[in-house]
C-alpha cells in the first residue's frame, strides 16, 4: 500500500468499505476526514464501522475507515508521517531521539544551537515532509551521528515551517545539508540522497575529527543574524 502525506488540518477524502465486504472489489463510501497531530479522524455512521483486526479484536471496539493503515491493512486506509520527539522502530515501540539531534522551530533557536555547539561539527539538514528523498535519507543521517554526541550536532530544519531560513541560506533543493564548525564557519553545503549518502559520510570523515579552533567564532551566518533582526522588528522570532 502506498503511503500518502498530507498537511495538518487538511480535509481528506477517505473510502470506507462496507462491513463484511472483503472479497473482490469492495464498494466504498466517501467521507471527509481531518488530519490533526498525525491522526486521521473520520466521522461515519455506526453501520460503516469496520471490525478491527489488530490487538483490540474482540474487545468491542472498532477502527473506522482510514484510521489504521498498518494495523488493519484495509483498503482506503491512509498512513501519515508524524513529526515529534520520538520515532517508531520496526517493532512498533517508540525510540527516543538522540540527544544530539534537534528539530529547529525558529531562527532564534537555530542561532542559539549553533552558538552552543562551540567546536562541535554541526550538520544542518533541510528537509520537508512531502519530500520522499528526505524521508529516506533522514534516518540514515540520524543513525550516522547518534553515537557521536560529544563532537557532532544534527539540526533538522523543516522547510514547510521555516521557509524564510531556507531562502536566506540559499537552499533551493531538498534534501540539502550545511556543515559548520566554530571559527571556520560554514565548511560545506550540498544535496545528498540515500543513493549519494557517501557525500555525507565523506564530509563527516573530513570535518568531524575532534579539534579546538582558535579565533573568533564565525559559526553563525551573518545573513541569519540579519534575518533574526528583521523578524524581531516585525514582532517575530
Amino acid at each position: 500500500m502506498a503511503t500518502t502525506y498530507h498537511k495538518a488540518g487538511e480535509a481528506l477524502r477517505v473510502a470506507t468499505p462496507r462491513p463484511g465486504v472483503f472479497k473482490g472489489k469492495a464498494r466504498g463510501h466517501q467521507r471527509v476526514a481531518t488530519l490533526s497531530r498525525g491522526r486521521v479522524t473520520v466521522s461515519v455512521p455506526e453501520r460503516l464501522a469496520i471490525p478491527c483486526s489488530c490487538s483490540c479484536a474482540g474487545s468491542g471496539r472498532d477502527h473506522l475507515g482510514g484510521a489504521s493503515a498498518r494495523g488493519a491493512g484495509l483498503p482506503g486506509a491512509i498512513a501519515h508521517e508524524r513529526e515529534g520527539a520520538t520515532s517508531r522502530s520496526r517493532g512498533g515501540e517508540e525510540a527516543e531521539t538522540p540527544e544530539n539531534v534537534k528539530d529547529i522551530t525558529s531562527i532564534r533557536q537555530l542561532i542559539d544551537e549553533l552558538e552552543r555547539a562551540t567546536d562541535k561539527l554541526v550538520i544542518v539538514s533541510f528537509h520537508a515532509t512531502w519530500c520522499s528523498a528526505c524521508r529516506k535519507v533522514q534516518p540514515m543521517v540520524v543513525n550516522q551521528v547518534k553515537n557521536r554526541a560529544e563532537d557532532i550536532l544534527l539540526l533538522k530544519v523543516r522547510y514547510d515551517t521555516n521557509k524564510s531560513i531556507c531562502k536566506t541560506l540559499g537552499v533551493r533543493k531538498l534534501p540539502y545539508f550545511h556543515f559548520y564548525r566554530g571559527s571556520q564557519g560554514r565548511l560545506a553545503d550540498f544535496s545528498a540522497s540515500a543513493k549519494t549518502f557517501h557525500r555525507i559520510t565523506d564530509a563527516i570523515e573530513e570535518h568531524g575529527t575532534p579539534r579546538c579552533t582558535l579565533g573568533e567564532n564565525h559559526i553563525v551566518p551573518h545573513e541569519l543574524e540579519d534575518l533574526l533582526e528583521e523578524n524581531q522588528s516585525k514582532g517575530g522570532r
